[in-house]
C-alpha cells in the first residue's frame, strides 16, 4: 500500500520545519506520556502477536529526535520534584515509557534512547523475566490467535490461572517476544537515564482478583525487582490499563499502601499537573507512526 496523502503533507510540513516552529510556542496542559511496548530492529523478521504494538526501532529513533526537537524529555524524577516544589517543568515534557520488559526494548530501544539523551520508565513484569518464559498472552496467541486473549481477559480469576499455568513454555532470549533477562534489568536500573517501575509479577487483569491476590501481583514484584537491582520500586503501570475495567478503586488503593507514588492508566490524554498521580494518563504507540505522525498528534490531534 503506498503512502496516504495525508502521511505525505505531514512528512512535508515536518521537513519544512512547520511543527517545531508551532510547537516553539505552545505549552502542553501537562506531560505527555508516551507508552511503548516492544521495540524491534528489522520489522520484517517474522510474525509476532500484536505486531501492532511493537514499533520500529527506525522509528522510535525519529521519535526520539522529534521529541528533542521540539519538546522537553523528561524523568519521572524531574516530574517528582516539580510536584515537590523543588522545580519548574518545562513548556512541553514529554515522558518515555516501556510497557511488559520485552528484551527487545534492552536490546534494540536502549540504545537508541542512550543516543538521544532520553530519560524513560521500563515498568516490568517480574515473572516471565525469572522464568524464562513468554508472556502468557503472547503464548494464547501464538496458539489459538489474538482473539482469544481478548477472551481470557475476561474470564474469572480461577480459571485465567489455570489457563496460563497451562500456558507455561520457555521461550529463547533470541525470540522477538522474549523478556529481558534479570541482569539486563539490573542493568536498566543502574543507568542514570532509567527507572525501573513494576507492571505487576504475571500481568493479570487486576480487576478480577481478590485484595489479597492484588496485592501478591504487585507488591511480589516489587519485592522481586528490588531484589534484583537494590533500589526502591516507586512507580507502577497497570495491566491493560483501563479504569473500572483493567482495575478498580481498590487497586489504586493496594496500589498506593504499598508505596508507588506514580501509577500509569492507558486512559489516552495528558497527564495534567492537578491529576490524581495514581490515574495517569497516557498516549499509546503502536507501529507505523512516523516522526512526522507524532509531531502532528503533539501539535493538533492530542490536543482535541
Amino acid at each position: 500500500m503506498g503512502t496516504s496523502f495525508a502521511a505525505v503533507v505531514k512528512q512535508s510540513a515536518s521537513a519544512a520545519g512547520w511543527y517545531r516552529r508551532r510547537l516553539s510556542q505552545d505549552t502542553f496542559p501537562g506531560v505527555a506520556v508516551l507508552c511503548y511496548h516492544g521495540v524491534l530492529a528489522d520489522p520484517s523478521m517474522g510474525a509476532m502477536p500484536f505486531e501492532g504494538l511493537h514499533v520500529s526501532a527506525a522509528d522510535l529513533s525519529e521519535h526520539c529526535a522529534v521529541i528533542r526537537d521540539t519538546c522537553h524529555p523528561i524523568s519521572l524524577d524531574e516530574w517528582r520534584e516539580a510536584l515537590a516544589g523543588r522545580c519548574e517543568l518545562p513548556a512541553r515534557p514529554v515522558l518515555f515509557t516501556f510497557d511488559d520488559g520485552y528484551r527487545n526494548v534492552y536490546i534494540a530501544a536502549r540504545p537508541i534512547l542512550e543516543a538521544h539523551e532520553i530519560p524513560a520508565v521500563m515498568f516490568i513484569c517480574t515473572a516471565p523475566v525469572e522464568r524464562r518464559q513468554a508472556f502468557w498472552y503472547d503464548s494464547l496467541a501464538l496458539e489459538a490467535g489474538e482473539e482469544a486473549v481478548e477472551s481470557a481477559k475476561s474470564m474469572a480469576a480461577d480459571g485465567w490461572e489455570s489457563l496460563v499455568n497451562g500456558l507455561s513454555r520457555p521461550v529463547a532470549d533470541e525470540a522477538p517476544h522474549a523478556p529481558m533477562r534479570p541482569d539486563e534489568v539490573v542493568a536498566l536500573a543502574a543507568h542514570r537515564l532509567f527507572e525501573i517501575g513494576s507492571h505487576s509479577a504475571s500481568h493479570p487483569i487486576l480487576a478480577a482478583l481478590d485484595r489479597d491476590r492484588q496485592r501478591e501481583e504487585i507488591e511480589g514484584s516489587m519485592r522481586e525487582l528490588s531484589t534484583w537491582t537494590g533500589r526502591r520500586v516507586r512507580s507502577f503501570a497497570y495491566p491493560n490499563g483501563r479504569p473500572g475495567v483493567d482495575f478498580t478503586e481498590e487497586t489504586e488503593a493496594v496500589v498506593a499502601q504499598a508505596g508507588i507514588d506514580f501509577a500509569f492508566t492507558t486512559s489516552q490524554g495528558f497527564a495534567r499537573r492537578d491529576a490524581d498521580r495514581l490515574r495517569s494518563r497516557r498516549f499509546i504507540m503502536t507501529r507505523g507512526i512516523s516522526g512526522a505522525e507524532l509531531a502532528h498528534r503533539l501539535t493538533y490531534s492530542w490536543r482535541h
